[in-house]
């Protein structure tokens, strides 16, 4: 059984100008043509932008309207008497084939239409449309800060995009050349550039966006690939030793829960995603040798890991299983703030934020003698390469060591 596709045909038509009665307008007629969701048949014109002057008309042929046809030779090109209309009407003639000849395919083949029509869809997404609706898909599953993170890099993308609509047909080699590029010469102040920690952040969530849309088979090919990370800086990562985390159990703090919270990163090596939503189903009823099952926030990995009788206490009574260990840890919008006064009353000048606990928790596991490769699963890193920045910090650490002892010689 043929489809309706069958019967369109492309046919080169003039249409007078309303402006000049001399100018006639080369124009492609198709008919009948069926829209995917519409069973009635529509004329669909395009226009070529094109002009003749001179057509010569088929006295012996009228048209509905009782005009004149306009003659045409054995291939159906319309013929005219100039040289620059007879170029025009033969270039109307091929163009007609071309649109023919995709009504043609559309019809013998039509899975292949409906893929190409999608293609052509995706590849027609307003790419910034699909970061903001991406963004706030993520905001459910990851954290305040890296939300905040990926609405500062949509902000830089349409600043690049001299607030011009970006499709995924406009992502060339580029395209995403000229961003990255735009990331490393960014200037905040007149002297000071984005700093090669800060570019290294933002390219490589520009980097995930662009993996996620080829998971999400938007894109063909994965252009996340296409762009080079930025290498970053080595950061300083401050840490605790056991004396300053001591003072701080002592100190009082408003909301103790961020207090139980932070003290319980240090003895586990938690993140404050996975702290943040852990429930008491998680912690196992087990009093003498406790352990948590919880999957990962961020790797969204299974873990199951052992925790000590004091980081077992610091969670409080046991409730029921569905609720929060740490409950008002969530309310703490400001935790930052909260922490920062906090180690100001304790009298520690470093500089605290709640993933300090976790540096510590690795940089006090290494240095006291556990290998790197346990350290590394007990903090959940899927590449022990990120677990061997700690071991910079002990080296460092046995470095300052050797300068304690000084003998008079």
């Amino acid at each position: 059984m043929k489809t309706k596709y069958h019967r369109t045909k492309c046919t080169v038509k003039l249409q007078k100008s309303v402006h000049n009665p001399s100018d006639y307008y080369l124009i492609i007629e198709a008919y009948p043509v069926f829209d995917e969701n519409s069973k009635q048949p529509k004329r669909q014109i395009i226009s070529l932008n094109r002009t003749v002057t001179t057509p010569i008309w088929d006295k012996e042929k009228t048209t509905r309207g009782g005009n004149f046809k306009p003659k045409r030779n054995a291939e159906g090109v319309i013929q005219c008497r100039s040289q620059k209309d007879k170029e025009a009407c033969v270039f109307a003639q091929k163009y007609s084939q071309v649109k023919q000849s995709e009504f043609d395919n559309r019809a013998l083949y039509p899975e292949q239409y409906l893929q190409q029509k999608e293609v052509e869809r995706k590849a027609s997404i307003d790419f910034i449309e699909y970061i903001r609706d991406l963004t706030k898909r993520r905001s459910t599953t990851v954290g305040i800060g890296l939300t905040g993170q990926w609405e500062v890099l949509l902000k830089k993308i349409e600043v690049y995009a001299g607030g011009k609509p970006v499709k995924f047909s406009d992502l060339t080699k580029k395209w995403l050349d000229g961003f990255r590029n735009y990331l490393m010469t960014l200037k905040i102040t007149d002297e000071k550039r984005l700093s090669a920690n800060t570019q290294k952040l933002y390219i490589t969530h520009f980097k995930t966006v662009l993996a996620t849309a080829y998971r999400e088979e938007i894109t063909a090919t994965d252009l996340s690939k296409k762009v080079p990370t930025i290498k970053g800086e080595e950061s300083h990562r401050v840490c605790l030793t056991v004396e300053e985390l001591e003072t701080l159990a002592k100190t009082p703090i408003k909301n103790t829960d961020i207090r139980n919270a932070c003290l319980f990163s240090a003895l586990t090596g938690l993140r404050h995603s996975d702290i943040e939503k852990l429930t008491w189903g998680e912690i196992t009823d087990d009093k003498e040798n406790p352990r948590i099952e919880y999957r990962q926030k961020k790797t969204k990995g299974l873990s199951y890991q052992p925790i000590s009788q004091q980081a077992l206490e610091l969670c409080g009574e046991r409730q029921s299983p569905e609720t929060l260990v740490f409950p008002n840890l969530q309310k703490s919008v400001h935790i930052g703030i909260s922490i920062k006064a906090w180690a100001k009353r304790a009298g520690i000048k470093k500089h605290i934020t709640f993933h300090c606990f976790r540096h510590t928790y690795a940089t006090l596991q290494l240095s006291g003698g556990t290998d790197i490769y346990t350290v590394s699963k007990m903090l959940g890193h899927s590449d022990i390469k990120t677990t061997q920045i700690y071991a910079k910090v002990v080296d460092e650490t046995k470095q300052k060591t050797t300068q304690a002892i000084k003998l008079k010689l």
